[in-house]
């Protein structure tokens, strides 16, 4: 006989790799693709959304930052990493500069299509840097939603990267650089970060969530753009630092990174990583990440946001999902896109993708 768990149950139960009665889901995609989906659907609310998809997951709002870079009374605008405003033009393109100092310049017509331009510590000595604060009493809201979702849905909570906004301090070749020449500049900057984050990740944790979500791109498509060895040295010990601290509280720890990581996740493993996102297929072979760690990891992710989704036919997307199950299940695993679902991904193929995971990702106990 079968037995019908609770959202929270079921993913509790994938982390652990005890038994499901059906695959775990996520949902990502950019705005654009949630208002397409809710005006399809004919719905009003995301969470009627979220409930129409047999979503497990549900992300806390996030412990917020203030003061840094970014002037009070300014007309907020979405920032490569955190909240921006507008600075100027050049032409057609808006510039922009977000709390952290780091300017970007945006293309008209485009959702999210921004390159960087001028970075702050290249100017800036790191000892003159504005640090943003974290609003602490924004713990109210993550706790109310917390009261509200916890009970039936596994609760994530994200905090701010940490390489990813560091090199964008300094400019990405600059901050390499800095790795080999200048270790002293950079574990400065990574623990102003660290410091953020801890408090960032102390807050959800208090507020009640399951899950601290962290991540930094490190993989290209076919290799790591830091070496194993610079990111064992630099970051590795800082990872582990937040892990314990979730381990300590009765809180997993997941951490993201797009591209080819193979060569750390060993090390992901070691320092107590619970869910790995998202297994990107076009750098990775799921099947064999499974084979080879799925003892000790949750797979999360695994459906191409870069290919399959945008580009598939119908039949296609079913087909990945049909594989993901019966390669990367039936527990140890929670599907979903690898990442945000993009605007130009056709709207058939977004419900496709829940259909088939409700359809073929059941289980008997």
């Amino acid at each position: 006989m079968s037995l019908l768990l609770s959202s929270r149950e079921r993913c509790i139960r994938a982390i652990e790799h005890d038994d499901v009665d059906r695959v775990p889901l996520v949902f990502r995609a950019r705005s654009e693709v949630v208002k397409a989906l809710m005006d399809r659907l004919g719905l009003t609310k995301y969470e009627d959304l979220l409930r129409a998809f047999h979503i497990d997951i549900r992300f806390a709002p996030g412990i917020p930052l203030r003061g840094g870079y970014l002037p009070e009374g300014v007309e907020i605008k979405e920032g490569p990493y955190g909240p921006a405003f507008t600075v100027g033009y050049k032409g057609s393109f808006e510039v922009r500069k977000d709390i952290w100092g780091v300017k970007s310049i945006w293309a008209p017509d485009h959702t999210y299509t921004y390159t960087f331009i001028e970075h702050p510590l290249k100017s800036i000595d790191v000892k003159d840097y504005q640090w943003p604060d974290v609003v602490e009493e924004s713990i109210d809201s993550v706790i109310k939603y917390c009261k509200v979702y916890g009970e039936h849905y596994l609760i994530y909570g994200g905090i701010i990267h940490l390489f990813e906004i560091a090199w964008q301090l300094t400019g990405f070749n600059e901050f390499l650089k800095l790795m080999y020449t200048r270790p002293d500049l950079v574990n400065e900057i990574l623990d102003g970060l660290d410091r953020i984050r801890f408090k960032q990740a102390k807050l959800l944790i208090e507020a009640g969530v399951d899950v601290i979500v962290d991540g930094d791109d490190v993989g290209a498509q076919t290799t790591m753009i830091v070496s194993p060895n610079l990111w064992r040295r630099f970051l590795k010990p800082r990872y582990k630092r937040l892990a314990d601290l979730c381990h300590r509280h009765g809180v997993y720890f997941f951490f993201h990174s797009d591209g080819w990581i193979e060569p750390i996740i060993p090390d992901l493993v070691e320092i107590g990583v619970d869910i790995l996102n998202p297994i990107q297929p076009e750098c990775m072979d799921p099947a064999k990440i499974k084979e080879n760690y799925g003892d000790k990891l949750c797979l999360e992710g695994t459906i191409s946001v870069q290919r399959t989704l945008p580009f598939g036919s119908v039949e296609d997307v079913v087909n990945e999902v049909k594989d993901r199950i019966v390669k990367l299940g039936p527990t140890g695993f929670i599907l979903g896109p690898t990442h945000a679902i993009q605007p130009d991904t056709p709207i058939e193929n977004v419900t496709a993708l829940y259909k088939a995971a409700i359809k073929y990702g059941r289980f008997k106990r």
